[in-house]
């Protein structure tokens, strides 16, 4: 009996290891594995190991020069690749005067790639600068030479509303192949224009498109017939116009719709 027993007990498994020895390994490669990430990473902030080497540009570039691109986005640029303000380095592009609008993305591994939006011009400022299509105005840093634009006058922050009634007013004397040469707006909100052909036409505070209609109406048969010898015409009358001649003599007329 005794035998059996110390025979038994000879053939019972070793004893088991413990749960953590047998986990060991595995902690150990998760160990290596963050040491590993974290490496990576330090690796990865250092500016010098992916470095912004290029800007691409694109887009129909007429005023913006690569100078231009150059000194904005190069305050950004010592960032690196992977940490680059994309929105800082847009915000300074859209500085730049000519440039409408930005878009900046990385392009892997070393390269920004920038499309840009001109200024679509639309007319000379009175105050100096230019205005938009949208009627904002910009100054360019270089002097910029149009005077076939169309000037557009007027107190400050009005730009907007002058540069939408030119576009207006221009499409109604389009049928006459009329040109506006200059839009004012003075302080007490009274417009008048200029045409190419040096004719002022004053159209006062209100009822703009009445008395444009008036002019337009009166035109070809009135006006057209003497046009070189029109200083002025003052549609700012209820039911006609008045023209002063170039000779200074002033002529009342109810003609056409008046």
């Amino acid at each position: 009996m005794a035998k059996r027993l110390q025979a038994r007990l000879n053939q019972q498994a070793p004893m088991a290891r413990p749960v953590w020895l047998a986990r060991l390994p595995l902690l150990g490669g998760g160990l290596a594995l963050v040491a590993l990430v974290a490496a990576a990473m330090v690796w990865l902030l250092n500016p010098q190991h992916l470095p912004l080497r290029t800007v691409r540009v694109q887009g129909q570039l007429a005023h913006v020069t690569p100078a231009d691109i150059r000194a904005a986005v190069a305050p950004y640029a010592k960032q690196g690749f992977l940490h680059v303000d994309i929105v800082a380095v847009r915000n300074a592009l859209e500085k730049v005067p000519w440039i409408y609008s930005a878009q900046v993305t990385r392009s892997w591994p070393d390269a920004l790639l920038v499309t840009i939006q001109e200024q679509q011009v639309l007319a000379r400022w009175g105050a100096g600068g230019l205005v938009n299509v949208e009627g904002e105005v910009f100054l360019p840093q270089q002097p910029f030479a149009a005077p076939a634009l169309p000037l557009l006058q007027g107190p400050s922050g009005t730009s907007a509303m002058l540069a939408t009634q030119y576009a207006e007013l221009q499409r109604v004397l389009a049928p006459l192949a009329l040109k506006i040469a200059q839009v004012t707006v003075d302080e007490r909100r009274s417009w008048s224009l200029t045409l190419a052909d040096g004719v002022r036409l004053m159209l006062g505070r209100s009822d703009h498109a009445a008395r444009m209609t008036r002019f337009v109406l009166a035109y070809p048969q009135v006006l057209a017939p003497r046009i070189a010898t029109v200083a002025r015409v003052d549609l700012r009358y209820t039911n006609g116009f008045a023209v002063q001649w170039r000779d200074h003599s002033t002529e009342q007329s109810g003609h056409a719709g008046a």
